[in-house]
Parts: structure tokens; sequence; C-alpha cells
């Protein structure tokens, strides 16, 4: 499984953390560059491994974190599939 953090609230002026895997990747200029990136990623993880669990876990305003596969839909597993 390959997981992805979005975090709503940036570290410090105009500077968001992507994590994958809890490992920093990357700094962004906002969270949608950062979000962007993610997916971008995500998405070609999914071409070259199609059996790859993928989740973009996005932070809300509200601070509750939220899963979400590539299609930016809430996330399923696909244990939950069968």
């Amino acid at each position: 499984m390959v997981v992805f953090d979005i975090p709503f609230e940036s570290v410090g002026p105009g500077l968001w953390l992507l994590q994958k895997n809890e490992c920093e990747i990357g700094e962004f200029c906002s969270r949608d560059d950062a979000l962007e990136c993610a997916l971008n990623e995500a998405r070609r993880i999914e071409a070259a491994n199609a059996a790859s669990d993928i989740v973009l876990n996005i932070q809300g305003n509200d601070g509750v974190w939220r899963a979400f596969d590539t299609s930016i839909r809430p996330y399923m597993s696909r244990v939950q599939h069968a």
C-alpha cells in the first residue's frame, strides 16, 4: 500500500509538505501543488503496477483526515471490493 499525506495547514508561510509512506517527498508553494504532485505520482505507480493500493490521505479544514483513491473518490480497499 502506498499512502500520500496532504495536510491542510502549511508548515510555514507558503510551504506545504507532501509525504509518501511517512517520508517527505517534496515541499510545495501551495496545497494544490502538493495534491497535483501526489496525484501524478500515484497515477504513475498505478500505471506501473495496477495491483498497488494507493491512498491519498487529505486533511480537511476541520482537521479530519479523509482517504481518497486516485479518482478523488472515497477510498475503498481492494478487500472491501471482493
